[in-house]
């Protein structure tokens, strides 16, 4: 007989489309529920996140009604994890304590005192294990992966340990990568078959599956699968009628068998996020060498030393997530006395926001602007006032600035440009617009990922080739630079709309990503440069005031080149779905009624402006998503020795 421990993690990320939550419900977790209502022999592990037992309780409530009664019946053990799904490795301390309290409380409300963790995405860091014994918790779980990674070989991996940390200890259960990739994918004689495999007269054996609840009915082809075509009725039918498999929950394996032993982990999360994590050109050459160890027949003996990047790697390669974290964890400190400002900043700390793996993440701009909506209300309730200090860890110091209504926050060394403008009225940060990049994947049609062999059954999203449609890659570009506002650009008269837009042409300046020297003044700060233009010396200055419905800027170029001067303005536009535009203007307005509402751009003179959407491509479990990240604004104007022009960006 071998013991078998089922688990499921339910979640949806903070902000997502009500209809998104409601897909997921009537696809994936009412279904399951109610068909695990009908094995009162078949037990579950399960973790529901916070933002998605938020959503139920308001509006699926019977829901928790059924989970209470499942409870009660002994056929479902609660697993918690931070409240708002963070990655607990990436927030304070004091906040992981808070976000456990939080869920352990909940859980508490359906009549279940909760002991164990979901880590999310499995994100695993030594120091972990002081924060989660301070929340009461005994026991987490983490991928196989992060045994290996420790040097434990594939048939050590079927029982727990023990794993310390400054004197604290907590048990730890490993998931069982091959059931990950059998389960529901594959006919359920397959994982019959594997877990009558391990059988050994060892009565502590234990195979763990810990994985998404969507992979049962959200996943491209999964609901016709799982359910219309009965895999969960003949799996729960099977697994918990079987005399050979021992059905048991966490709690239950801990009160019959100790942990094996000790153990160290590494810092660690699943397999396929050592790739994702990886910069594109490395993460490029993980893949290939993967795939040359499997053409070998290498890649089972040799995985354990195969080992990518780590989840924190996100941070730099993604500068607009890790600008967005160190915000928050600015934040965190200013608003942890305060228990209502403290509600916004732990919502705020939500994951998937902040990176990008086989689900579209960072690049979704709703969920990053829920971030940001997040960050904004917390900040909001205490006074920082103007500072000079580096906000984002880069080394080069921001100027923070902050009047009655914005926040506003401006690189100097990176092109004196704005950052960061944030409304605190809307709760929204104008600047919340992605680069356009290059992802390995745009050129990798396979993932790294080990898999599980087989035409039976449905295909994991991991196993999903995907070709660029001819109609994006026509569109498809990438930028050498982050997107700000009040970016300086000098560019030849003969270049095109199509030309900038498709980054086609050639920068005549060292403006853009160059050091430019700054004084502040009262709600102001002044910054300059002199550089290069088209081979001639040029300089740039700009005022910069925050007013109370927005901001003035007054631009002094110099220059005998002849060439033009564009400033660029890259702006949240998310909701409005743009086309590329050219035109004549000294006032023009921009509204995006579910984004960032209505603005006016107002200049002193008329100038031509471009206006292009900026569209990334990622991949997501459906497969390609070309999105808005924004909308680019450039007005130009003709430089022939001096220019001198007024913008204005007003709120409306």
């Amino acid at each position: 007989m071998v013991n078998f421990i089922f688990g499921i993690h339910n979640h949806q990320p903070l902000g997502n489309f009500g209809w998104v939550m409601e897909s997921a419900y009537e696809h994936s977790y009412r279904p399951f529920m109610e068909t695990l209502e009908d094995y009162p022999n078949m037990k579950v592990a399960v973790h529901y996140s916070g933002p998605l037992l938020e959503w139920i309780n308001e509006n699926r409530p019977e829901h928790l009604d059924l989970l209470r009664s499942l409870v009660k019946k002994g056929q479902l053990e609660i697993v918690v994890a931070g409240f708002y799904e963070p990655v607990l490795a990436a927030i304070p301390k004091e906040d992981r304590i808070e976000q456990i309290k939080l869920l352990k409380d909940f859980a508490r409300g359906l009549g279940y005192e909760a002991r164990g963790v979901w880590l999310t995405e499995r994100v695993w860091q030594p120091e972990l294990v002081k924060s989660l014994r301070e929340s009461g918790i005994e026991y987490v779980i983490v991928d196989d992966y992060h045994f290996m990674s420790a040097g434990l070989s594939k048939e050590e991996l079927f029982w727990p340990y023990y794993t310390e940390d400054g004197g604290e200890v907590i048990a730890v259960f490993p998931i069982d990568e091959k059931l990950r990739y059998l389960i529901p994918f594959r006919p359920v004689e397959k994982t019959v078959e594997y877990l009558h495999s391990l059988e050994d007269g060892d009565e502590s054996k234990v195979a763990v599956f810990h994985d998404d609840g969507e992979k049962f009915g959200v996943w491209p082809g999964t609901y016709e699968w799982v359910y219309g075509k009965g895999w969960l009725k003949e799996f729960f039918d099977r697994v918990s009628s079987d005399e050979r498999i021992s059905l048991l929950l966490y709690s239950e394996y801990l009160e019959r068998f100790k942990p094996k032993g000790l153990v160290y982990l590494p810092i660690a999360s699943y397999f396929e996020m050592s790739e994702w994590s990886l910069p594109a050109k490395q993460a490029k050459l993980f893949v290939e060498f993967v795939e040359k160890l499997k053409e070998q027949g290498q890649f089972e003996r040799y995985r354990v030393f195969v080992r990518g990047g780590i989840w924190k790697n996100f941070f730099f390669k993604y500068p607009e997530s890790n600008y967005m974290h160190k915000r928050m964890l600015m934040v965190s400190k200013l608003v942890r006395d305060n228990p209502e400002a403290r509600r916004f900043l732990l919502r705020a700390q939500c994951n998937d926001a902040y990176w990008h793996g086989i689900f579209g993440g960072v690049y979704l701009p709703h969920l990053r602007r829920t971030i940001w909506e997040n960050l904004i209300r917390a900040n909001s309730f205490v006074s920082t006032g103007s500072f000079v200090r580096d906000v984002d860890f880069d080394g080069r110091d921001e100027v923070f600035i902050e009047n009655s209504g914005f926040y506003a926050v401006f690189k100097p060394a990176y092109g004196g440009a704005l950052f960061e403008l944030s409304s605190k009225k809307k709760a929204v940060n104008y600047n919340d617009v992605l680069a356009r990049r290059w992802e390995h994947y745009h050129e990798v049609p396979e993932a790294a990922t080990p898999g599980e062999e087989g035409d039976e059954g449905v295909a994991s999203i991991h196993e999903l080739g995907k070709k660029i449609p001819d109609e994006i890659r026509r569109e498809l570009a990438y930028d050498d630079y982050l997107r700000a506002i009040l970016q300086d650009h000098f560019i030849d008269v003969k270049t095109s709309l199509g030309e900038y837009r498709l980054a086609k042409y050639r920068e005549l300046g060292d403006f853009i990503t160059g050091a430019y020297d700054y004084s502040l003044f009262e709600g102001g700060i002044t910054l300059e440069r002199n550089g290069i233009a088209a081979g001639k010396p040029a300089r740039v200055e700009k005022s910069f005031r925050l007013t109370e419905d927005g901001f003035l800027v007054d631009y002094t170029v110099r220059s005998d080149a002849e060439v033009l001067f564009g400033v660029e303005l890259n702006l949240a536009v998310h909701s409005v779905m743009e086309e590329p535009a050219e035109f004549e203007t000294e006032r023009f307005e921009v509204n995006d009624p579910y984004g960032i509402g209505r603005v006016a751009i107002e200049l002193d003179g008329k100038a031509k402006v471009w206006k292009y959407p900026i569209k990334t491509l990622s991949q997501s479990e459906a497969g390609w998503d070309f999105i808005q990240q924004g909308v680019s604004y450039t007005l130009l104007f003709p430089v022939s020795g001096e220019l001198r022009f007024r913008l204005r960006f007003r709120e409306l």
